[in-house]
């Protein structure tokens, strides 16, 4: 019995891994999920970006705060059955990556000529699993260049 239980376990390990802090080669796409029927699916979600730290910046920089942006991805799913677990019929769309909240950033203070310490978060909202919003919130310092 050990023996079974070592051996699914030694088979199983590659397919488990951790993530956090510096593992730049994976990346897991923030993309809205839909029913089991998709009808229309035109969405962008983020994926990963590489931004500068304050050592980064350049040495004539002119410090303009922080900046907010989001962007935002809907989704829709009808159900075709009364049980909770069955066939649906969805779509989604939306643009949720993160250039299009950086762009919301630059149209609001178009001084921004780049960003550093770019903090990330994927807020949700789902209204009875029948509509679903899926927001890219990016905040971050940005700078100008005299």
């Amino acid at each position: 019995m050990r023996f079974a239980l070592v051996a699914v376990l030694l088979a199983c390990a590659p397919l488990v891994r951790a993530t956090g802090e510096n593992d730049e080669d994976v990346a897991i796409p923030g993309l809205i999920p839909t029913g089991t029927f998709t009808i229309f699916y035109n969405t962008e979600g983020p994926l990963s970006f590489v931004a500068m730290t304050p050592k980064d910046r350049p040495k004539d920089a002119r410090e303009l705060g922080t900046v907010r942006g989001s962007s935002c991805q809907h989704g829709l799913s009808v159900p075709l059955s009364a049980n909770l677990g069955g066939t649906s019929i969805s779509g989604a769309y939306g643009d949720g990556s993160f250039m299009k909240a950086i762009s919301q950033i630059k149209k609001e203070k178009p001084d921004v000529e780049g960003l550093y310490d770019v903090r990330t978060d994927l807020r949700v909202f789902s209204l009875f699993g029948l509509y679903r919003k899926q927001c890219t919130e990016v905040t971050a310092r940005a700078f100008a260049l005299r």
